[in-house]
Formats: structure tokens, C-alpha cells, sequence
């Protein structure tokens, strides 16, 4: 069951991408990664939604943050096993929290910042991917650490 909803998942990024790539751009497509994984339930409060990204997403994170179809079609194994979990920095922001994996672009860390509780037209409620970019400069990790934001991080 899980695995052929992530081969349908790595066959809706090439065809997002590919789409985009052809100037059809498929914004409004909503890609289902499966279930919030726990983690993210227990540290960070959020309910037991499906998570998801949008179309527009992808593509941004692509064509604007560089990120390769190959990283991005991985997002269900990658968001499953985060290096870190953070609160947003922005204090309104208070159903989001930010994710940062084990994955680099270059030497920044991959980060994604995740809202919970999101209505998305009439499909209903989800956890949603709102980008995926490379954290440029200094570590934010360090940064965010000593302002007090981390909720979580891999005890490894």
C-alpha cells in the first residue's frame, strides 16, 4: 500500500515537473505524502492529517530553489526521518513549525516548514508542505537553537 502510493507520488513530480517545463504549469494539483508521521504529532501538536504539498510548491521549489526532481520525489522517506524540528521564528506563525532534514543544496541544509490544520479548496483539512529550500547562510540550526525555538532534534 505505502509503496505504490510513493512510486505515484515520484510519477506526479516528474509529471509536475515536466508540466511546467512545458508551460503548463498544474499549481492547483494536491500530492498526498500519506500520514503526518508521528513525530511531528507528539513534539509539535499536529493532528492526524494527511500531509501534503501542493503543484505550486513543487515547482517553486524546483525552478526557484533548485531543488532536484530526484531530492523532491523522496519528500515521503525524507520527512519521515528529520534531522531536526523547529517552532517558527515568526511568532504569528504559530501552526507552523520548521523541519530540517539531513539533505543538503550545496552546503544549506534542506528545510521545510510544515502548517498544520490547512483547508485546501474543497478536498478538506491537511498538514501542509508550504516550501523546500535550501537554508543559506550560517547554520540556522545554531540560530534557532539559541533562540530557543528547537522542539526536537535526532539523538544520534
Amino acid at each position: 500500500y505505502g509503496h505504490s502510493k510513493l512510486n505515484n507520488f515520484s510519477n506526479l513530480v516528474d509529471a509536475l515537473i515536466k508540466d511546467e517545463m512545458e508551460g503548463t504549469p498544474r499549481h492547483e494539483l494536491v500530492l498526498f505524502l500519506g500520514k503526518t508521521p508521528e513525530l511531528l504529532q507528539a513534539i509539535a501538536g499536529f493532528p492526524d492529517y494527511d500531509l501534503v504539498i501542493t503543484g505550486k510548491v513543487i515547482g517553486k521549489a524546483c525552478f526557484d530553489h533548485g531543488i532536484g526532481p530526484s531530492l523532491l520525489k523522496r519528500l515521503p522517506d525524507i520527512i519521515n526521518s528529520p534531522k531536526s524540528i523547529f517552532r517558527s521564528a515568526n511568532q504569528h506563525q504559530t501552526d507552523s513549525v520548521i523541519v530540517l532534514t539531513y539533505e543538503l543544496k550545496g552546503l544549506a541544509p534542506i528545510i521545510m516548514p510544515i502548517r498544520h490544520s490547512q483547508s485546501i479548496g474543497r478536498n478538506g483539512v491537511f498538514n501542509i508542505i508550504t516550501s523546500v529550500y535550501g537554508k543559506e547562510g550560517p547554520d540556522p540550526e545554531v540560530k534557532w537553537q539559541k533562540q530557543g525555538l528547537q522542539l526536537w532534534t535526532n539523538p544520534i
